[in-house]
């Protein structure tokens, strides 16, 4: 069985689970009578001449496998998407957009490699225990039996949680004091509200009440600069070859 990554760590260095992983389970509405009478045709991913090695990162390689695991994760949501938009999803784009995530989550993994960053068992511990409560798990256990529905063992699973740990010091090496000023969290808050205003959206929160996810977006924001600002400077700097035509 294929394993499906959860973790994403290239953009912002977050945790994320495959789809349909998710501890709330609320049943899809039904489709309706005219829906389930004629019932559109699913896009499927296209994956005709995936070469068996896609590319090679500082001598290693992206096998054709890996990349089509991740591409195919990655098709679901923009189909997904693709339904409501009534636009068709870009498959060269995307497929391009997914070696790029892969590159850089390997030119990552080797920089954290390179300065010999280590995940503690207490932060492996306190990001499983993040995970299981973002994703509405109630033990490890549950959280892992999800993960095993979906093809990934719990030592893949762990595996992936560690370098999540040693990808976030990574950036926190590189991000610094990430924490944003007075002035930028209030800039922050009268694009929101000008946001708002100009979608016809209801009332924005008070900013004392807006604060904390305020400075957690903020906080996203440079870590997820960072990363692609280390990236690009280690594609640079490095050997990248890629073979996906």
């Amino acid at each position: 069985m294929k394993k499906k990554w959860f973790i994403s760590a290239v953009v912002a260095g977050s945790l994320a689970f495959a789809t349909g992983c998710a501890g709330n389970t609320e049943a899809e509405p039904a489709p309706s009578e005219s829906a389930a009478s004629a019932p559109a045709e699913a896009p499927t991913p296209d994956l005709e001449g995936i070469p068996d090695v896609v590319a090679t990162v500082n001598g290693l390689d992206i096998t054709k496998e890996e990349f089509t695991t991740a591409y195919e994760g990655s098709f679901q949501q923009m189909a997904m998407q693709s339904q409501v938009t009534g636009q068709e999803v870009d498959q060269e784009q995307l497929k391009t957009q997914t070696l790029d995530n892969i590159i850089g989550n390997k030119l990552l993994i080797q920089e954290a490699d390179n300065r010999g960053i280590e995940a503690s068992e207490e932060a492996i511990a306190a990001t499983t225990d993040e995970l299981m409560k973002t994703n509405q798990f109630v033990s490890e256990d549950e959280l892992f039996a999800a993960l095993e529905e979906q093809g990934i063992s719990k030592e893949d699973a762990t595996e992936q949680i560690e370098q999540q740990v040693r990808l976030d010091a990574l950036l926190a090496e590189e991000v610094g004091d990430a924490a944003p000023t007075e002035e930028e969290l209030k800039a922050a808050y009268e694009e929101a509200k000008a946001s708002g205003a100009a979608q016809g959206g209801g009332e924005v929160p008070p900013y004392e009440e807006l604060k904390p996810q305020l400075e957690q977006q903020a906080k996203d924001q440079k870590k997820s600069e960072a990363a692609l600002a280390l990236v690009t400077e280690l594609r640079e700097s490095g050997d990248v070859v890629s073979n996906l035509e």
